[in-house]
């Protein structure tokens, strides 16, 4: 059997149990706390550590994200880079090329600069030829406005005004022959045995000259036919020489010998059948003006005039000597044709130098010419069926003259004033008794 403990033991063992339980309880309380606090502070740590590990991840991610963008940027850069290179090489490249082509250029720019020299004095020459030319040109366009101003010119003459003045001219020789032939009368002539009138040398010069004047066969008339009772052929024959000598002074250039009148005349002619009718009307008014001015002093045109209209009256019969005869019609006649003088040197101005749009030439038909009624009018009026020669021209016409542009030697003529001349069939009645062999 066992026994039991006794009651002190017990006692005691439970005291015991109780400190023992005591102590524990306390070191526990006391390891609890340690470990509350252990585990507050790792607790702590815990977080701080978590804070810090999410910092650094975060920190990682900012990391990966920089060392991303690096990574980008330095592969962006090697590209960059690449091409660069790849851009060096073909600048490398290009810089060969250009130092081969700057080593031509250069080569060139030698071979250009002496073209360069060579062009620069061929500019330098241009230049003084086109100064010269420019210089040449304005001094050809003053000329040629100038030109322009007078070839471009009016005429200052109507044609109708030039034959108004034709016909005045016409009109006063006929007055002037007709008081002649009143105031200077004729007696009969005295014939000798032979029926030939007696001549003196004197009387045959006068025939001769007259025969220039008014051709041979008025000059015959003359000398052969009576004029005491009828002296129309007389006055017809001073016509005849005025019209004749008018004439030459409408026509001519500068009143002086044939040769020189025939020379211009030439040379006239031959600019007309070259150059249109503008530059040869104005020649022709420049010749004409200056030539005549040259002239130290204007001749007396009338003297000569007189001279013929006196050896007329000596071949007519007119009892005088040539120097009475000339000293009688100078003194009675010799102002009035001097008027008529002035009157055909005004008409070979007009004609001459006013008028350059076409060409008016005085119209003059020498004897012996076949009768044309188109261009000349019958001064007495018979009407002569049968074709016949003239005998002399009374009264002066007008004929005009315009060249036909862009041609040589093509004219437009026409008649504007028929110059009249005496048939033989109209003064038949007046010389049928002489022994004239018209």
């Amino acid at each position: 059997m066992t026994s039991s403990p006794s009651p002190i033991f017990t006692s005691l063992a439970v005291v015991g149990l109780s400190v023992a339980t005591l102590f524990g309880a306390f070191k526990l309380k006391t390891l609890w706390e340690h470990v509350q606090r252990d585990w507050t502070a790792s607790t702590a740590t815990q977080a701080q550590t978590a804070q810090e590990l999410e910092a650094l991840r975060q920190s990682l991610k900012e990391k990966e994200a920089e060392v991303k963008e690096t990574a980008d940027v330095a592969a962006s850069r090697e590209k960059e880079i690449e091409e660069l290179l790849t851009q060096a090489r073909h600048v490398e490249e290009e810089l060969v090329a250009i130092r081969e082509e700057n080593k031509t250029l250069s080569q060139r720019t030698g071979v250009l600069g002496g073209q360069k020299e060579r062009l620069a004095a061929e500019l330098h020459t241009t230049k003084t030829e086109h100064k010269h030319t420019v210089e040449l040109l304005e001094m050809r366009t003053a000329e040629l406005k100038g030109a322009e101003m007078y070839l471009t010119k009016a005429d200052l003459l109507s044609n109708v005004e030039v034959v108004s003045l034709l016909e005045n001219l016409n009109s006063e020789i006929m007055q002037i022959a007709a008081s002649m032939t009143e105031e200077l009368p004729i007696e009969e002539k005295k014939i000798d045995l032979e029926g030939k009138e007696q001549e003196s040398d004197e009387m045959r010069e006068a025939y001769a000259r007259a025969e220039d004047t008014v051709g041979p066969r008025m000059a015959e008339l003359l000398k052969l036919s009576e004029h005491h009772e009828e002296p129309i052929l007389v006055q017809l024959a001073v016509q005849a020489s005025m019209t004749a000598y008018t004439h030459w002074i409408i026509s001519s250039w500068v009143f002086e010998t044939p040769e020189d009148e025939h020379m211009l005349s030439e040379i006239y002619a031959r600019v007309r059948e070259a150059e249109e009718q503008a530059v040869s009307g104005r020649w022709r008014q420049l010749t004409r003006k200056h030539l005549q001015r040259m002239l130290a002093n204007e001749p007396d045109l009338s003297l000569d005039m007189l001279g013929a209209i006196t050896n007329i009256f000596l071949t007519a019969g007119l009892k005088d000597t040539p120097e009475m005869a000339y000293e009688r019609i100078i003194s009675r006649f010799g102002s009035r044709v001097a008027v008529v003088m002035k009157l055909a040197v005004e008409l070979n101005r007009h004609i001459g130098e006013g008028i350059t749009s076409c060409d008016l030439e005085a119209l003059y038909i020498a004897p012996d010419i076949v009768y044309d009624p188109t261009t000349m009018e019958d001064a007495i009026g018979t009407g002569s069926a049968e074709e016949e020669t003239i005998i002399c021209t009374t009264d002066l016409g007008l004929v005009r003259a315009e060249k036909v542009a862009g041609t040589r030697g093509d004219w437009k003529e026409a008649v504007l004033l028929k110059p009249k001349v005496v048939l033989y069939s109209g003064i038949a009645g007046i010389v049928k008794d002489t022994d004239s062999p018209l």
